[in-house]
């Protein structure tokens, strides 16, 4: 059995770090999410392996969620680079409480951030906030697609900080916003109200003021839960 282990690991061992050298690559040339990569021809030559083991190499990383690969187009740097579906592990807690929990570390986390986006905003980040904070107000309707912009503007926020630790830490903000959204679809005081605390929290960034954008972003977790905690009361 052993020698069999051994063995898995001696064959696995190659592809392994090859896939450890893509990565460099990667961060060495500044990919983006949606940048192609090499083709396999390129990559097998560049690092002097067969395509045999550059394919298993790259399934590693496609595992890992660095990248995604489509038949016929070639292989891209993924959109949520390295993380998982659930980078978490929310699935396996426990699920009666998951909400409250995760609004509770929306509140520690989300008024730090907007305070942190006021500091080190640049014009493109608050021109950026501007046309999503734009679009979501165009919408009169609470649908499956404005959770998805409600999520793009909460990343674009934490994108402001330019600290990468904190925009992978952005997944659980998105998980809540999801969840809630479940609970609130029908509720369009809910969605009216989120849309003004959205650009509020715009406008406090774009203007450096410190003090109302993290004041602002603790009232929207806060009125958000209210919102949910009202309909889990009249089901």
């Amino acid at each position: 059995m052993r020698r069999d282990t051994d063995k898995i690991q001696n064959i696995d061992a190659l592809p392994m770090a090859i896939s450890q050298k893509v990565k460099t690559m990667i961060i060495q040339r500044q990919m983006k999410p949606g940048d192609r990569l090499p083709t396999e021809k390129e990559l097998s030559e560049l690092f002097a392996v067969s395509r045999s083991t550059l394919r298993e190499a790259m399934k590693f990383l496609r595992a890992e969620n660095v990248v995604v690969i489509r038949q016929g187009s070639g292989t891209f740097i993924s959109a949520g680079t390295g993380i998982g579906d659930d980078p978490l592990g929310l699935h396996f807690t426990n699920q009666k409480y998951l909400i409250q929990n995760l609004f509770e570390t929306r509140m520690l986390i989300e008024p730090q951030i907007a305070g942190l986006a006021v500091q080190r905003a640049t014009p493109q980040d608050i021109k950026n906030l501007e046309r999503l904070v734009e679009e979501m107000e165009g919408i009169q309707i609470n649908s499956a697609s404005t959770a998805e912009m409600d999520v793009q503007f909460h990343t674009a926020v934490a994108e402001c900080t330019h600290n990468e630790v904190l925009i992978r830490v952005v997944p659980i903000i998105n998980e809540s916003i999801r969840r809630s959204h479940v609970e609130t679809h029908n509720d369009l005081e809910s969605f009216k109200r989120a849309k003004r605390s959205h650009r509020g929290i715009y406008k406090a960034i774009a203007d450096g003021n410190y003090m109302e954008a993290k004041f602002l972003a603790e009232r929207h977790v806060w009125d958000t839960l209210t919102d949910v905690r009202e309909r889990e009361e009249q089901k």
